[in-house]
């Protein structure tokens, strides 16, 4: 489900809605109560990256990616297991 985000022109304020199928986008600002509603474009948040290194799907909180690059490598890690 998506989340959009939206500003009354009327009172100004801004809000949050989860849009479904089954409800659709909302028709009214919860605060006013008026039909005067935009939909903001929302960017998705930068990633992280390490210099010098590619990017990898390896986020620690798995098994080791066993990239060369990788500082968890696959030994390490069956030391500690």
């Amino acid at each position: 489900m998506p989340l959009y985000e939206y500003i009354c022109r009327n009172c100004s304020h801004s809000f949050e809605q989860l849009v479904t199928a089954s409800q659709g986008e909302p028709r009214e600002c919860p605060q006013c109560h008026q039909a005067a509603l935009e939909r903001l474009l929302g960017l998705p948040a930068a990633g992280r990256s390490v210099p010098a290194a590619p990017a990898t799907n390896c986020r620690g909180d798995g098994p080791p990616c066993g990239a060369p690059w990788c500082g968890r490598n696959f030994a390490a890690a069956a030391q500690d297991g």
